[in-house]
């Protein structure tokens, strides 16, 4: 493994501590054209000469964050041009807070916060991540009637206790974000919407602290929170292979950035991969790394649960990107999945089918970059 900075990075939440300003985008004459795609991304960043080229990145410290966490400590994004600035949040609701405050320009985080973005802000899908059902999880009190009944739930084993054990309970959640998606599935899987129970918003770190103290009946979290939640003997009563739907981790850019700043997007973008095929089959040096994010990001975790994260978590490479987003809009994997993750958010209430029909109006998923990516590298979309 490559030698690795030591420099820390503070973890920047929405409360008074994000970034002042965006970092200036490098602009070319083909940054302004998101139309021009491929041919915009055969000549960018180091290898077209561009001079500048920068980009603000939106992240959380988990295997989403990763891969530009890496290319930083190890210069890969300076390597290509791009002078690249992380903020670093503790979950999608504050990146979006962020993001109309236009203090970022692309990143990655759930399907949830995407979709939210996506209404509020015309922000896009520019890529598809690790996949989330493995991460997320939802935990109860050994003591919690939940916890008493398994196997009511038809077709859903994995799920624990039944519309009544769970209705009107306070659930601990980070909203807008992959593990309210998950909790809004299975709440559809017991018969049940949000409107149901009690859903307190909270980070996921302060949510498991709260749940330890006390607080709430059920608890929404992610790794490494969840692996330290079965060392306190909590149950998990439902997670997202349980609830049996597919909701990955994406990447997103804002308009903004898509019209004005192309080429820093795509530069980001391809290295980002690059890296994920260098580290793909290296879990001891993805591990290492993404111990230090964590730790340097206020995380509490060690060596053992950074490699279980990691292999639960195979990076993103372009070919499933390539076979995600390959096709006519519309009829993409890309589209069936996230229409799913916006259809279930409908039928809870939370956006509108007029919201819905502006995702699709307003090229929600933007097939562009993954296909210019392609066509550097020689590889088919058909």
């Amino acid at each position: 493994m490559k030698r690795r900075s030591k420099k820390l990075i503070s973890l920047l939440v929405a409360t008074g501590l994000l970034a002042g300003s965006l970092a200036g985008c490098g602009n070319s004459d083909k940054g302004s054209d998101p139309s021009s795609g491929s041919e915009a991304g055969t000549e960018t960043g180091a290898e077209a000469g561009a001079e500048n080229l920068s980009i603000v990145v939106s992240h959380q410290p988990y295997s989403h964050g990763l891969p530009s966490y890496i290319g930083e400590q190890e210069g890969t994004f300076s390597d290509a041009g791009l002078d690249m600035e992380i903020l670093w949040f503790s979950g999608g609701n504050t990146q979006n807070e962020a993001l109309g405050a236009d203090e970022w320009e692309v990143g990655a985080y759930g399907s949830a916060p995407a979709i939210a973005a996506g209404v509020a802000y015309n922000a896009r899908i520019i890529g598809i991540n690790v996949e989330d059902s493995v991460s997320i999880d939802y935990f109860v009190r050994p003591d919690s009637d939940i916890a008493q009944i398994q196997g009511e739930v038809e077709g859903y084993p994995d799920i624990y206790g039944n519309a009544d054990t769970w209705r009107g309970k306070t659930i601990l959640c980070a909203t807008s974000t992959s593990v309210h998606f998950g909790l809004v599935a299975t709440l559809a899987k017991l018969g049940l919407t949000q409107n149901d129970v009690n859903i307190v918003h909270m980070d996921v770190p302060s949510a498991y602290a709260a749940f330890k103290a006390g607080e709430g009946d059920v608890v929404a979290l992610w790794d490494p929170q969840s692996y330290q939640a079965e060392e306190e003997g909590w149950v998990r009563v439902s997670c997202g292979e349980a609830a049996g739907e597919e909701f990955p981790t994406i990447f997103i850019a804002s308009e903004k950035a898509i019209e004005e700043n192309w080429d820093g997007v795509y530069t980001w973008l391809k290295t980002y991969l690059d890296i994920c095929d260098e580290y793909k089959d290296d879990n001891e040096g993805q591990a290492q790394y993404l111990l230090d994010m964590q730790i340097d990001n206020g995380i509490d975790t060690d060596e053992t649960l950074a490699l279980r994260f990691v292999e639960d978590r195979p990076l993103p490479t372009i070919e499933k990107n390539i076979e995600y987003f390959k096709g006519e809009a519309g009829s993409r994997k890309m589209d069936a999945v996230m229409e799913n993750v916006i259809d279930f958010f409908v039928s809870q209430g939370s956006y509108t089918e007029e919201d819905k029909q502006s995702l699709s109006d307003n090229g929600f998923i933007d097939s562009e970059f993954i296909k210019a990516i392609a066509e550097e590298k020689g590889l088919s979309m058909e």
